[in-house]
């Protein structure tokens, strides 16, 4: 996958990688915390009772500082917003900026080899417009996550904008960051939430410090995120809606595997289960128009690239493991040549060898296609589809403006003038078809001027209404008198 230099991406809300965290300070004085002005501290109590925990808690720029009774310390929160100073958490955050974020909290007694995780989030926020896929679908298309049942999750007061897995050890979301954060963007929020430690042990993960390792951070990402994005199963309900044009054989196979509860309910081995995906995916790969799946890879590999990027010289830095994965998503895609992704700041002057494009109406890759073309070859339909729609919208306009100009003119109108029904004059008259008897002539002060077809229906119908407006008005007036 190729994209432009990014010029216009670089305003764009771009992705944090490590985001949301909690850690506990090991050996660590929590007075030194009552000493700085930054922090206030509260008295954490019980909503509803007003019954103290006895807990105290400060916040600031983004995270929650707080102090337990025996005198642990704990930092919660995001440390995307500590970085923008408290306002936001959707811009780009690259890996140097991680780094310098948990720099500035060493202001707050924070050594990253003495705080402990207790749980963290790895997500990216991704710019949908560019694929022309609204964010929502892109929602509803997740069929099934990690074994887990899907639960809505409430953003701003309201439902259906967001849906998380939960599992032992980790809670996967997937939700519309725009509306969460109250911004006009098509942003999508793919994230892995862990919960429990014991899952990431195994890469050497305990404390904050160990996040700044770029080995143990790749492995994790590769393994605990990117992996389980490919086992997620995407289906568009939309892209194949019968089973009309699949072959027989898999007729009724296909109805259970679009459908989320027997994926959930599935008592098959894991390696059947995985079987069932595969023929689920190479289904939609023949007979859907687009796979979404692949799209959204797309998004994702776009964006760990510019996370990965160092900032001073615009170099790529060592996370090799990730490197690879944009090529194993692409390789798989049918009729498709592996590709890499360029990531280039506004000052960089490196080419771009060829453009990620995207079939205007349906949203479907075309980069394969010749140069200049803007939709897919299926048939002409999106061609045609985008044809009539602009003919639909140059016709529209057209009728406005006459309907317009009707309206001025019957405005403009006294009663004193003829209507006539009649065909229209202009017409060439064909042997066996019948004259056109929507025309009508307005003679207007011996002008006669033409209305055919649809204006003509118009003018009637809005002749009438004046006509029946005035005759009320004159009842009115004689009763009156």
């Amino acid at each position: 996958m190729v994209f432009p230099i990014i010029n216009s991406l670089l305003l764009r809300p771009l992705p944090p990688l490590i985001d949301g965290i909690s850690i506990e300070l090991i050996d660590f004085d929590f007075h030194l915390w009552e000493r700085l002005p930054e922090l206030e501290f509260s008295v954490l109590t019980v909503v509803g009772s007003g019954m103290e925990l006895g807990s105290r808690k400060a916040h600031h720029k983004g995270l929650d500082f707080i102090i337990e009774p025996k005198g642990k310390a704990k930092i919660k929160g995001s440390i995307h917003k500590f970085f923008n100073d408290g306002d936001h958490n959707i811009n780009r955050f690259t890996y140097e900026d991680f780094i310098e974020a948990v720099g500035q909290l060493s202001i707050f007694g924070v050594n990253p080899e003495n705080a402990r995780l207790k749980s963290f989030e790895i997500g990216l926020n991704l710019d949908t417009s560019v694929s022309k896929i609204e964010t929502k679908t892109f929602l509803e298309s997740v069929l099934y996550c990690r074994g887990a049942e899907r639960s809505e999750m409430e953003l701003n007061g309201k439902t259906g904008y967001g849906y998380a897995y939960k599992t032992t050890n980790a809670t996967y979301k997937f939700y519309d960051k725009g509306e969460q954060s109250k911004v006009q963007s098509e942003l999508l929020r793919v994230e892995t939430k862990f919960t429990r430690m014991r899952a990431v042990e195994n890469y050497g993960i305990y404390t904050l410090a160990d996040l700044l390792d770029e080995t143990k951070l790749s492995r994790l990402i590769s393994d605990k995120f990117l992996k389980a994005i490919d086992e997620t199963i995407f289906f568009e309900w939309d892209q194949i809606k019968t089973t009309r044009r699949l072959p027989a054989k898999y007729k009724s196979k296909f109805k259970d595997l679009r459908n989320p509860d027997w994926w959930i309910k599935d008592e098959r081995s894991r390696r059947e289960r995985h079987r069932n995906k595969l023929l689920l995916e190479k289904l939609i790969n023949q007979y859907a128009k687009r796979n979404i799946k692949n799209i959204l890879k797309d998004l994702i590999s776009l964006e760990i690239t510019c996370f990965l990027r160092s900032k001073k010289g615009y170099e790529y830095t060592t996370f090799e493991s990730l490197k690879n994965w944009n090529q194993t998503n692409n390789a798989q895609k049918k009729g498709t040549v592996t590709q890499r992704i360029v990531c280039a700041d506004s000052t960089d002057q490196r080419e771009v060898k060829k453009e990620k494009r995207y079939c205007l109406t349906c949203g479907k890759d075309i980069t394969h296609q010749k140069k200049g073309s803007k939709y897919c070859n299926d048939q002409r339909k999106c061609r045609d589809k985008a044809y009539n729609l602009k003919v639909s919208e140059k016709k529209k306009v057209k009728q406005t403006a006459k309907q317009k100009e009707i309206l001025n003119l019957i405005k403009d109108l006294g009663t004193e003038f003829n209507l006539v029904r009649t065909t229209n004059p202009n017409r060439k008259k064909r042997k066996g078809v019948p004259g056109r008897k929507t025309s009508i002539i307005v003679d207007i002060g011996g002008k006669k001027r033409y209305f055919h077809g649809v204006a003509a229906r118009f003018f009637l119908k809005e002749f009438e209404k004046k006509t029946e407006s005035l005759t009320n008005q004159h009842e009115y007036e004689t009763d009156c008198t």
